[in-house]
């Protein structure tokens, strides 16, 4: 049988063994939406949540997903194409679970307009348009879907919204990022309030809050809006937000200093070994088995607790090129010590390895050679581009991992060693176990998936909220 024929749902599977919250006999059952490479579902199991079936609209994203969860009903699928209705279906005839059976609607909608990166687009987004599809039924809702305009990306939280009212689960978990809290529309509402209104109109509370998953036990100091809620009818069912948990907060330094050292070259490596610190920490610990065996939990992907003993995968970097390897050694960001970006330094003062060297007039880093042996690195504008190399503060959580590391990880060079991070660094510091392969999609789209992900500590936080009303 194919990954194309498993992947939609071609063949029922056998539940992985785990410790699941049982709710009158069975276990609680979530379904994840924009599911990515699955950091919310990890989360969610975690916390001992059954997750069931998932949605994701990337085949590579959905390749690593089914990869890690191979028992989910994981459906590589537009989800404007692929209603509740037929969710439903897939459940029933994969799995035999029925629409009553699910418990709570997760996921992390994309609206791109509302991130930092975005931010230039958002008077776009914002204006008047026409939804043809979205029938609310009332006023009030028609001037809601008249709200989510243009960018058809931001029309998916209508999507959610759909499943939640299919299904009609006792929970919701839906994130996004905090920039959605300064977006507003032309009657100068912000974007969660409508998103209120439209949960309320669907029969359930919203309560929302931004929160820093370095808050709960993970080495990055990434900041998430997160919108919770239970039917209105059904105030038994309240829960809240996670508080921040007390303690340490793992460092960049903390979360990777115990994997195996990479050279200039990139790598690659198995196993552990090498490692920059004699004793993993408990973070360390908990990245290499302690996680599956506190949750009481198999890896659903070897079926078994890890035991740190497993090839360590995707642990191979990008190679420092020449110009790169004169950079690297001066950027700075230990504590105690002045912080030095790329748009410090000056490349007329750099020394380059062999015959490389700097044009001044051409402002490029050249290999001294002539014809078709010439090789040549641009110097990227030290105005406009400040920020483009910079190195990880080791001794405090990371900044945020995004996305744009599949083609760009100069944001991110590693604390002590003079090259980029891995992805299996960059994993660590989502907190994704290292158990969770990514090795089944290529070298680029490991990184996008990485960054694009919920973190599964934070998410696992969030399902224990659940967990304790269950």
């Amino acid at each position: 049988m194919t990954l194309f024929n498993r992947i939609h749902g071609d063949a029922v599977f056998k539940n992985p063994r785990h410790r699941c919250i049982c709710m009158g006999g069975r276990s609680l059952k979530a379904i994840d939406l924009f599911a990515g490479a699955g950091g919310l579902s990890l989360g969610l199991e975690l916390a001992g949540i059954e997750v069931v079936g998932s949605v994701e609209h990337c085949q590579k994203a959905v390749d690593t997903y089914y990869h890690n969860f191979p028992s989910h009903v994981a459906m590589c699928r537009d989800i404007t194409d692929f209603g509740p209705e037929k969710m439903e279906h897939e459940l029933l005839t994969q799995k035999q679970i029925k629409k009553e059976e699910i418990d709570i609607i997760a996921g992390g909608p994309p609206c791109p307009g509302f991130s930092n990166i975005g931010r230039s687009k958002i008077i776009s987004l914002l204006r008047e348009g026409t939804h043809e599809k979205w029938a609310w039924g009332d006023e009030k809702a028609d001037k809601l879907r008249h709200s989510f305009i243009q960018d058809p990306r931001n029309e998916l939280f209508l999507e959610f919204v759909k499943y939640v009212e299919h299904f009609q689960p006792r929970w919701y978990i839906m994130e996004n990022v905090p920039g959605m809290l300064t977006s507003k529309n032309k009657n100068e509402q912000i974007i969660p309030t409508l998103v209120r209104q439209a949960f309320e109109m669907a029969g359930y509370q919203c309560r929302w809050k931004v929160l820093s998953s370095d808050d709960y036990g993970v080495p990055q100091a990434r900041k998430r809006l997160i919108f919770i809620g239970w039917k209105t009818d059904s105030p038994k069912d309240e829960f809240l937000h996670p508080s921040a948990k007390k303690g340490r907060k793992w460092t960049a330094n903390d979360a990777i200093d115990d994997l195996p050292r990479v050279g200039q070259e990139g790598g690659p490596f198995e196993r552990y070994g090498g490692s920059l610190s004699a004793k993993p920490n408990r973070y360390q610990l908990s990245m290499r088995k302690g996680i599956y065996k506190q949750a009481g939990r198999e890896d659903p992907r070897t079926q078994r607790i890890p035991t740190g003993k497993e090839p360590l995968t995707c642990h191979t970097g990008r190679a420092v090129n020449p110009r790169d390897q004169a950079i690297f050694p001066l950027l700075t960001a230990a504590e105690g010590e002045r912080r030095v970006t790329y748009d410090l330094i000056e490349p007329s003062e750099l020394d380059f390895p062999g015959d490389w060297q700097w044009d001044a007039e051409t402002e490029l880093v050249w290999n001294g050679k002539t014809g078709e042996g010439k090789k040549t690195y641009k110097w990227y504008n030290r105005k406009s581009f400040k920020d483009k190399m910079r190195r990880i503060s080791g001794h405090k959580p990371s900044p945020t991992l995004v996305a744009h590391m599949a083609v760009d990880t100069y944001m991110y060079i590693h604390p002590t060693a003079d090259r980029t991070i891995t992805p299996r660094e960059a994993a660590r510091i989502q907190s994704f176990p290292d158990s969770f392969d990514f090795s089944v999609v290529s070298f680029t789209s490991q990184y996008r998936q990485i960054g694009n992900a919920v973190p599964p500590l934070m998410a696992r936080a969030i399902g224990e909220e659940i967990t304790k009303i269950a």
